[in-house]
């Protein structure tokens, strides 16, 4: 029952994953489509705005070019201003209509009537209340106006000079014509407006396709002081653009299958590890029960120097008698005896040093690249139920990729047992309840630092510098070797291992490896 409950559990997380893919996915792809219309919009309104701008500052040049042709001469040269005229509106659709009214000033009453009407005299009432304002404006000066009966246009008035009679340009332009239909793209809705009054409107192909989402928006007042045309692009964020089914589809079932083959593998490859983390934990057993022979050198050190003391006595004794036989030239027979006993004994001897080394070290060291990580796991694992027992924290962190470096195993771990140890044993001797032991891994500059550090009280000033001292110890019943013992191994691999005490209080023992030349093993 537990199996297959946890079977519809693995399940539900699978679809779980599935459909987290697929927003993630809707959500990457409705991004990737508003970016990709801002673009377009920005784009597309940054062209049409350079290109209105150039073809408004032409309705100034064709003002300007009128207005010259005007002041030439007295009368104003109709028959060239008409000619001039029509090639204007035949090179320009957009111009549709160019009248030059002539202004009279009586007092403060200004008339105006028809001097020249090409192509559109209609207008004549028009143009005729315009001339009345352009009068009151400078020489040279140019306005926009808009006329309530013509909303489809908006009209350029430039006063020719000062003197009267006068004369007024008037010029009405189309702003649909302003706008070739290859400019615009299907996608954008386009508006002109002048004064906020809109002339010219004109919408896009998707302007009903559904949409979620409000409209990219580009905006921008055309580069003319004299026609002040506001240009407004926008582009609808449809909802066809912003999904694509066929892709969306594909992905969900690829991505399905995906998960669940990714499952079934993962079963295979879990059932696998399983067996082999147990020949792991086996093998592990074994070299943490010899790191805790290691660890007990101390303790064993006095029985073994208690037993070498009776072969080497032994040894100098009957050397001694071996030499006073040498001397006198009396009885070969003893001195062969003691010869004898020598070799009786420092066999003796050789086989106790026989014993100790086996039982300190039950294999040949092994230089290899190594993953310092897993040893500080393995080493932490090891003192969990240790260090819980008196109450301390251990904390470890160390990089995502660490690497690798040549060493032993074994000999690392029984370095940072005998370092966490150390910190473990001084925190006894304080009285704080935060008791916290860190053990930091991080590379640099072609280096793997190693810190194990405290929070204690720290290591006396007089006691720091022989800290690694072998036989030194600070501890009651101590030999003094886990420290020295430490510095072989390891400046037996190229390291360095420095103590110190933190500014903030404590302890911090510092271990400096050599990286090795091959690639960083992943965590």
């Amino acid at each position: 029952m537990a199996d297959k409950k946890r079977s519809w559990q693995t399940y539900l997380a699978i679809a779980a994953i599935w459909l987290l893919i697929m927003l993630v996915f809707v959500a990457y792809s409705a991004r990737q489509s508003i970016n990709q219309a801002r673009d377009e919009v920005r784009q597309t309104g940054t062209a049409l705005h350079r290109v209105l701008s150039q073809r408004a500052a032409q309705h100034d040049a064709h003002l300007t070019s009128l207005n010259a042709l005007i002041l030439s001469a007295n009368p104003p040269p109709v028959d060239a201003l008409r000619q001039v005229s029509r090639n204007i509106i035949r090179f320009y659709p957009r111009i549709s209509i160019i009248d030059v009214m002539l202004l009279t000033r009586e007092g403060a009453r200004v008339s105006a009537q028809p001097f020249l009407m090409v192509d559109e005299s209609e207008h004549e009432t028009i143009a005729g209340a315009f001339a009345v304002q352009i009068a009151g404006q400078k020489p040279g000066e140019v306005r926009t106006y808009l006329s309530d009966k013509v909303g489809d246009r908006y009209y350029l008035g430039k006063k020719s000079d000062n003197s009267n009679p006068g004369y007024a340009i008037i010029m009405a332009i189309n702003p649909a014509l302003m706008i070739e239909p290859n400019e615009r793209p299907d996608w954008a809705d386009l508006s002109l407006s002048i004064d906020g009054k809109t002339i010219l409107q004109q919408h896009s192909a998707l302007q009903n396709a559904p949409s979620l989402l409000k409209p990219v928006v580009y905006t921008q007042q055309i580069d003319s002081q004299n026609q002040p045309l506001l240009l407004t692009l926008s582009r609808p964020i449809v909802l066809s653009e912003m999904i694509d089914p066929r892709r969306t589809a594909l992905l969900a079932v690829v991505s399905l299958l995906a998960l669940l083959v990714s499952y079934s593998l993962w079963q295979s490859v879990r059932a696998a590890k399983k067996a082999e983390q147990k020949a792991q934990l086996l093998e592990h057993e074994t070299r943490l029960a010899h790191a805790a022979r290691v660890n007990s050198m101390g303790e064993l050190a006095s029985g073994i120097a208690h037993e070498l003391t009776q072969p080497l006595t032994a040894l100098l004794s009957q050397s001694q008698a071996a030499l006073r036989l040498e001397a006198s030239g009396e009885r070969p027979d003893l001195l062969k005896q003691a010869l004898t006993a020598n070799v009786r004994e420092a066999s003796r001897a050789g086989e106790i040093l026989k014993r100790m080394r086996n039982y300190m070290s039950n294999h040949e060291p092994q230089r290899k690249p190594m993953d310092i990580s897993q040893s500080i796991r393995d080493v932490s694992e090891l003192l969990r139920t240790d260090l819980a027992q008196r109450n301390i924290t251990l904390l470890i962190q160390t990089e995502k990729n660490t690497p690798a470096i040549m060493g032993d195993a074994v000999e690392m771990e029984q370095v940072l047992y005998n370092l966490i140890r150390n910190a473990a044993d001084s925190l006894v001797q304080t009285e704080k309840t935060d008791k916290q032991i860190s053990v930091t891994a991080r590379s640099g500059q072609g280096q793997l630092v190693i810190t194990v550090s405290d929070n204690g009280s720290g290591i006396a000033d007089d006691v720091l510098p022989r800290l690694f001292e072998p036989f030194f110890t600070t501890r009651n019943g101590g030999m003094g070797l886990g420290l020295a013992l430490c510095t072989t191994l390891i400046e037996r691999i190229d390291g360095e291992i420095t103590a110190a005490n933190r500014p903030e209080g404590g302890a911090e023992f510092t271990i400096a490896l050599p990286v090795a030349e091959t690639s960083s093993i992943k965590v």
